[in-house]
Order: C-alpha cells, then structure tokens, then sequence
C-alpha cells in the first residue's frame, strides 16, 4: 500500500511542479516583453484604476495623430500651389514688362508681343491646372479635371476654343478708336459672364472648367476648406476663375489674338492696348495678393501642426509615465525568474525520474 501512495505523492507533485513552472515561463515571457519595449506587459493589470487615464491618452493619441497626418498632407498641397502662384505671377510678369513700353504707343518691341503673349498662355495652362495628389489646386471643389483650357484647343462642351473666341470678336481689326473700344469692352464681358447674347463664349464656358463662382440658385460655391484641428477649420481655395486670373487672362488674350504693331490707327492702338495692359497689370497684382493670403494661411496651418506635434510629444511623455517600467527593476526580475525557472526545471526533471524502483 505504501507503494502506491507514493506512486501517486510524485505524480501530483510532478504535476505540481510542472504548473509552477508554466507559471515561471509565463512571467518570465512577459518580463523579456517589458525590458524589450520598456512598457508594461499587462497595462491595465498593472494600471488598475488608472486604466481610464490611459486610455484617455491613447484617444487623444490617436485623434491629434490624424490631424498630424492631413494636416502635413495639406501643408504639401499648400506648397505646391504656392509654387504655382509664382510661376503664374512671373509668366505675367514677364509679359506686363515688355507691354509697358508699349501701352499707349507701339515701340520696337511691339512686334514681339503677340507670340509672346501667346507663349504666356501656353506656360499659364500647365501652372494653373497643377494638381497634387491626383487632385487639381485651382479647380475649387470639382478638383478631377483641369480648371483651364489650352489656349487653341477646342472646349468639349461649347466647341470653341479661347483663340476662336477672340479673334472672333476681333474680326478684321478695329476701323478707329470706337470700334476697339467697343470690342475691348465686349471681351471684358465674356470674360466677367455678362455676356448673355452668346453664353458659350463666355469665361467659365469655354476658357474655364473647373468649379463657378455661383451655384444654379444664385448662391456662392462653397470653396475648399479643410478641419484643420477639433475647432479649427482652414479655407483655402484659390480658384482659375478668381477675377485675379480672369483679368490676367483676358489681358493676355487680347494681347495675343492681336497683332498690335499691324493697327494703323493709333487712336484704336491706345484704346486696345491700354485696356490689354490695365487687365494684365490687375491680374499680375492680384495673384500678387492671392499669393499673400496663401502665405498667411499657410503660416496659420504650420502653428497648427506645430502645436499638434508638440502635443503629440507630450501625450506620448504622460504614456510612457503611465505605462513605462524601469529597465534596471525589470532586467533584474527577469533574471531572478530565469534563476526559479532553471531551478523549477532541475526539480521537474528529477521527479519524472522517481517510482517504485528507486526505493527497492
């Protein structure tokens, strides 16, 4: 009888010792995941009432975080398109200086002014129908296609092309300073829509395809804006058909659909070219402006983001707080379990070894 009872004392004290072991691996595991992320293996375990704080943070981790992440992507658009407004400003530019000496009176320089007025529009396509992301800068809302259509390319949707448009306003020339007049006046209209003869011809029907200015109802289209943090939200389109491009358009239109040194009358010249130049010197001014607004939202936006990142680091600094461990507290309980462990494993060994035989 004493043989079976101690059959079965080395049986359930094997068993025994086998849990305790599994136990052992078990914190043993979770020690070696402490020293090796420097974070609390069972976080709410350890926390126990102060769960909910952590949480809390994580939350506010993980919220600020997607800001962070929108917020750089829209810091790059707001970039790119900040670039773009100064090429568009400089290919103005460019062409409102050598019109200068030009406005009133053809100089030697005049016979150059219609190529390169034409050059102007031909660098303005590309710039202003740039995108980012797949998406267009100046196309306001409906940002899938280009804003701005090519300057001889004819528009799908009136079957005119801008060059058409002119120089069917221009016909043969200007018979004196009235009729220029008259025809200056009649391309400001197209370009401003007032022109109700023939809408097709006008501004946002054949040269613009992006977003209007007003919806069917009468009432403004809303402009791009972004949620740039929980109470914060941040607009910032520019559109091709603000009345700063139209007027730099138009300018360069007129320019280009007329070979001003050709105009015998100087009377018609004036009227032409001073109403050529005026449009251009506003257009130029104002993406001048445009591009300061652009520069203060996106100053704006980079004191978001910055404050974001800022926050990011000190929600990050109150988790480790909570969740951190000591690597000197930690390394040492690790090799105090493994020290139990290899203990725990000499004692398993020896009694899977023991029975009947060993005392006979």
């Amino acid at each position: 009888m004493s043989s079976i009872v101690n059959t079965f004392s080395s049986y359930y004290a094997g068993l025994s010792q086998r849990r305790t072991v599994a136990e052992l691996n078990g914190e043993l595991t979770r020690a070696a995941e402490e020293v090796s992320t420097g974070l609390k293996a069972d976080v709410y375990r350890a926390l126990g009432r102060r769960s909910a704080e952590s949480l809390s943070l994580h939350d506010g981790i993980r919220r600020t975080e997607d800001f962070v992440t929108s917020n750089t992507l829209l810091s790059g658009r707001l970039d790119i398109a900040a670039s773009a407004l100064k090429s568009v400003r400089e290919t103005g530019q460019e062409v409102l200086d050598l019109a200068a000496s030009n406005r009133s009176a053809p100089s030697h320089t005049a016979t150059t002014l219609q190529s390169t007025a034409r050059a102007a529009l031909e660098a303005l396509q590309p710039q202003l129908n740039a995108s980012y992301n797949r998406t267009s800068l100046f196309a306001g809302t409906a940002t899938a296609g280009a804003p701005v259509q090519p300057w001889s390319e004819v528009n799908p949707g009136t079957g005119l092309s801008p060059q058409e448009v002119l120089e069917g306003v221009v016909g043969g020339g200007f018979a004196d300073a009235a009729d220029a007049a008259a025809k200056a006046a009649e391309v400001a209209a197209l370009f401003d829509g007032s022109n109700a003869d023939r809408p097709e011809r006008n501004f946002k029907a054949t040269f613009y395809n992006g977003t209007p200015q007003a919806q069917a109802d009468g009432t403004p289209s809303p402009r791009q804006s972004a949620r740039v943090a929980e109470d914060e939200t941040l607009e910032y389109g520019v559109q091709a058909n603000d009345p700063a491009f139209r007027d730099l358009l138009r300018g360069l239109s007129m320019m280009a659909a007329v070979d001003v040194s050709r105009i015998e009358d100087p009377n018609a010249y004036a009227a032409w070219m001073e109403e050529a130049f005026d449009a251009l010197q506003s257009g130029t001014q104002g993406v001048l402006e445009a591009e300061t607004r652009l520069g203060a939202q996106q100053a704006r936006l980079e004191r978001t983001l910055t404050g974001q990142q800022d926050r990011m680091a000190l929600y990050n600094s109150q988790v480790l707080e909570l969740e951190g461990v000591d690597p000197y507290e930690a390394a040492s309980r690790m090799s105090e379990l493994q020290t139990q462990l290899e203990a725990s494993y000499a004692v398993t060994a020896r009694l899977s070894k023991l029975s009947f035989l060993n005392f006979m």
